[in-house]
């Protein structure tokens, strides 16, 4: 029998651990994996459930012990409400149908759902994690134990009550400590992805987390606009009110980037100095330019402050390219809109250029030369 015990946590260990390495990888490369989550844990705690129950301890004909319950309980650990309950109603039917159909099995699986519909409410108000876990585990625990020592027409109860608790306790608590310094070192990991990603003062996503999200909108081929915001005369600016004015100005126009890209469906990012960049979704060239020009004037018009009290007029003058039309890769697209830009600079304080002017008025020119 310690065997078998040492065969099922190890079963249980192995599986749960695999399960969550494979969750975290793909919540990292999969942003849309969020929604699912809840319902992919609750299944997969499903799937280890019933792989669970296989390797079982049998002591008398249909009753058996395992840690599923152990799986179900770190399933609304990871995946919340909705994946403890849909894991706990899965093993609970699978347990009443799938194996001997008996009074037992009816009792255990009955169980095992009606703790999943317990813990679904009070999970709401009480969410399960690390630090109230003991809370559901001991619930858990004792229901069950109980469950096993009243059965009636078995020899032992007591004794398949107590190996239950060791089996279900030992188990948790192994997999809670591994998990637990699994999450932290997770954490810490992104956090250095996030500190690479960011920019540091404006906390704004910076040059390679904008080309990474550039390169997903390609993947996508729907068309997109891509624009390039310049400070006009910055430089002078530092110059005026001083270096820690300058990073003043830039944290407050990263807000405004932000609370604009919020309503209009973009990705804003710092690129160097005093330039930053937007990525419109569903915007196509004649909305791209609607789009800048809504922020060259809404940046001009409304004053800036900074912590002397001073009101500060910003201008800025902005470039736009577009998906697929002025560009097909990274490379291409940020080329264009860097040109765009440039001409939008020439002309002078807050312009809007889009390269598809820029193109025309090129090919006009060679037009009349060539007359």
């Amino acid at each position: 029998m310690t065997l078998d015990i040492i065969i099922n946590l190890s079963v249980m260990f192995t599986f749960i651990i695999f399960s969550y390495f494979v969750l975290e990888y793909y919540h990292e490369k999969r942003p849309d994996f969020s929604d699912l989550r809840p319902f992919i844990i609750g299944v997969v705690a499903t799937g280890i459930s019933l792989v669970l129950m296989q390797t079982a301890i049998n002591f008398e004909k249909n009753i058996f012990v395992d840690t599923r319950n152990i799986s179900i309980l770190i399933s609304g650990l990871l995946g919340g409400p909705a994946a403890i309950l849909l894991s706990s109603i899965l093993v609970g039917f699978f347990r009443m149908f799938f194996f001997e159909v008996n009074p037992t099995s009816f009792m255990a699986g009955g169980t095992t759902i009606v703790l999943g519909f317990i813990f679904f409410f009070l999970s709401f108000k009480k969410p399960i994690n690390y630090k109230n876990s003991h809370f559901y585990l001991a619930i858990q625990t004792i229901v069950t134990a109980i469950l096993l020592f009243f059965l009636e027409g078995y020899k032992n109860p007591l004794f398949i009550s107590i190996i239950f608790v060791i089996m279900n306790v030992t188990g948790f608590y192994l997999i809670y400590f591994v998990l637990k310094l699994f999450k932290r070192q997770f954490e810490r990991i992104r956090v250095i992805e996030k500190l690479s990603e960011t920019d540091y003062t404006t906390n704004l996503p910076n040059n390679r987390k904008f080309d990474n999200m550039l390169e997903r909108a390609i993947k996508t081929q729907q068309p997109f606009s891509l624009l390039l915001i310049d400070i006009d005369q910055f430089k002078m600016l530092n110059l005026r009110y001083g270096h820690e004015a300058g990073d003043e100005l830039l944290r407050e126009l990263a807000e405004r980037l932000k609370s604009f890209s919020k309503t209009h469906l973009a990705f804003p990012a710092r690129i160097s100095g005093e330039e930053f960049s937007l990525l419109c979704y569903d915007a196509a060239p004649a909305v791209g330019v609607h789009y800048a020009t809504e922020l060259m004037l809404m940046i001009r018009d409304e004053p800036f402050m900074i912590s002397n009290g001073e009101s500060v007029q910003l201008s800025v003058s902005i470039g736009v390219a577009s998906y697929p039309d002025n560009g097909e890769t990274v490379k291409e697209l940020t080329n264009a809109v860097d040109e765009a830009m440039n001409a939008a600079s020439v002309l002078g304080r807050s312009h809007v250029v889009h390269l598809n002017q820029v193109c025309h008025k090129k090919q006009s020119t060679l037009k009349k030369q060539n007359l």
